[in-house]
């Protein structure tokens, strides 16, 4: 059996790790309902449970409840800074573009790494790396970032966003030609 000081430092351990696991799980853009996640959800909180100082069943309960809010919590915070990091790519992802060409009419050529331009870099994260990767091929490179839905991908003739097109406002397209007055169709 072990002792209670050595219960208590084992299950503050297990709480950390907890706390750790799922702000790390959530960073990673892993759903909560994966089964990584789940697994995590109930193996940590259960084992810090059973390594509670105290087994009555105030303890255990409270320690188990303790144990699975702080998990969440911490999922629910890394999906926070990864979708920061993401938004941030999106909004300054045109930045790196225009930082890239400019190193190559300086240097003659892409650099080996994004590190390399003197800007700061969008999409960091605490725990996980860069969510912009950055290939670089003979004469173009490839960057991208992307989230557990879309990724955008983005190289030296091409930009992640391509501009809106604008619709002309005096021809209907297909759609609203029935509903126009004008029968002519411009698709």
């Amino acid at each position: 059996m072990l002792s209670t000081s050595l219960r208590k430092f084992i299950s503050a351990f297990l709480l950390a790790g907890t706390g750790l696991t799922g702000f790390w799980l959530g960073e990673g853009f892993l759903p909560l309902i994966s089964s990584w996640v789940l697994l995590a959800l109930i193996g940590l909180p259960l084992a810090t449970a059973a390594l509670a100082p105290r087994q009555d069943s105030f303890h255990l309960r409270t320690t188990l409840l303790a144990a699975a809010l702080l998990f969440i919590g911490a999922w629910f915070a890394g999906q926070t800074v990864a979708n920061r990091a993401f938004y941030d790519c999106l909004t300054r992802g045109e930045e790196v573009r225009q930082a890239l060409r400019s190193y190559r009419l300086q240097q003659g050529q892409f650099p080996q790494q994004l590190d390399d331009l003197a800007i700061d870099l969008p999409g960091q994260r605490l725990l996980h790396s860069p969510l912009l990767t950055y290939q670089p091929k003979e004469g173009d490179y490839r960057l991208s970032f992307a989230n557990t839905l879309v990724e955008h991908v983005a190289n030296a003739r091409y930009p992640f966003l391509l501009p809106e097109i604008e619709a002309i406002s005096e021809s209907p397209t297909a759609l609203e030609a029935p509903f126009s007055k004008s029968p002519a169709v411009h698709p």
